[in-house]
């Protein structure tokens, strides 16, 4: 149900931000006039659309869930050429895509109005005359920014406010899952039904296969036992249950079948992954920081099946269509983080969901893991067949 100029109550989790899009929109034509005013020039239909901007959030996974849909925008608007700005490192999923024109690592922080040193400027000469807002959540960055570098074609979501700064405007239809957020405002703008899969799409070259298999064979897998993968570390602030869980699931399965694990992360993530060993009653190899992103990704297309908390390499691993079974954060709605891809399995019920911390606590003391070890020994074997 739609509020006042189509803002959805429901997809607010606090009641103030509600209260802040209704005022918003009250200044819709103050705020209207004024981004019209500093445009370089008219809004134009997208067909005549030529230098487009693309921005969101930059974690990893963000990232790669939107890149199920660039090939499909590429080709519905053939004449115009597409760049995508995002962090260093999410930057790296990206490389050798061939719907973009250029990847700008310019984002230093989790809103895209923060670039580094000249950055701005870096963007500004680029004279872009469309811009996509794909942020659902913290979406006026994005706005600000477009209205700031003047762009006359401003495509975002107006369901939560602020719609005077978008003229072409796009709605969530919410509640669903993160990547169809993004098919849908492909589709809304070229005008075509949002039908397509939304498994993402990276694109390792040889430099990044020869890379996983010196990584692969310095750890020392012969093929003689399939490999796991596990990603337990996490850089969500909340919602992710106590990772005694994910270790635990771990553990039994290894108890049922013999396989080998191998722990992986980002640099920073080291220290953490040596704890999760040590904590480990079998032996696990850590490979973390020894691989760019995309080498990650062909090292994860070698393993049977990928154990992981909801984080970017879940995202990775659906890419290069390996088993993913994954904790999903249960302070969020199960429909907007949960499966996408029915190559990945949510180990958590599905009544849990927007769960306070405490909460999280209780439901983890209390959950059978029985069921979740199974589709992870299942899971195992069925990817050692495939492999």
């Amino acid at each position: 149900m739609r509020g006042i100029s189509g803002i959805d109550p429901r997809a607010f989790r606090k009641r103030r931000n509600l209260w802040l899009a209704y005022l918003s929109e009250l200044a819709e034509p103050l705020l209207n006039a004024a981004v019209t005013k500093a445009a370089r020039g008219r809004p134009a239909s997208p067909s005549q659309w030529r230098n487009g901007l693309i921005v969101g959030h930059n974690h990893l996974g963000d990232v790669l869930y939107r890149t199920c849909s660039l090939e499909v925008l590429r080709r519905a608007l053939p004449e115009c050429s597409w760049s995508y700005l995002t962090s260093p490192v999410s930057a790296q999923s990206l490389k050798n895509n061939p719907s973009l024109l250029e990847v700008l690592p310019l984002a230093a922080g989790e809103d895209s109005w923060k670039l580094s040193d000249g950055g701005f400027a870096e963007l500004k000469r680029r004279r872009f005359d469309v811009v996509l807002c794909t942020n659902t959540l913290r979406h006026y960055p994005d706005f600000a920014l477009a209205a700031a570098l003047r762009i006359p074609n401003r495509a975002g979501y107006v369901d939560k406010g602020l719609s005077g700064m978008i003229n072409h405007p796009v709605t969530l239809n919410f509640p669903a899952s993160y990547p169809a957020y993004f098919r849908s405002m492909v589709a809304q703008i070229a005008n075509i039904p949002p039908d397509w899969p939304l498994r993402p799409k990276v694109f390792p070259d040889a430099a990044s296969r020869s890379q996983a298999e010196a990584a692969w064979l310095e750890a020392g897998f012969d093929g003689s036992r399939p490999v796991l993968a596990c990603t337990p570390v996490t850089r969500q602030a909340s919602g992710d249950a106590p990772r005694d869980v994910l270790l635990s699931i771990l553990s039994r399965a290894r108890d049922v079948l013999d396989f080998d694990v191998a722990l992986c992360g980002a640099p920073e993530d080291l220290d953490q992954l040596r704890l999760v060993s040590h904590a480990l009653p079998f032996e696990a190899k850590i490979l973390a920081g020894r691989l760019d992103v995309l080498a990650f990704a062909a090292l994860l297309e070698k393993c049977s099946a990928l154990l992981t908390v909801d984080s970017g390499p879940r995202h990775l691993g659906n890419a290069v269509g390996l088993p993913v079974l994954f904790t999903r954060n249960l302070a969020q709605l199960r429909g907007e983080t949960g499966k996408y891809c029915d190559t990945e399995t949510d180990l958590f019920p599905d009544s849990a969901e927007l769960l306070t911390q405490s909460e999280i606590e209780r439901f983890a003391s209390g959950l059978s893991l029985d069921a979740a070890v199974a589709k992870v020994v299942t899971a195992i074997r069925d990817g050692a067949s495939r492999a």
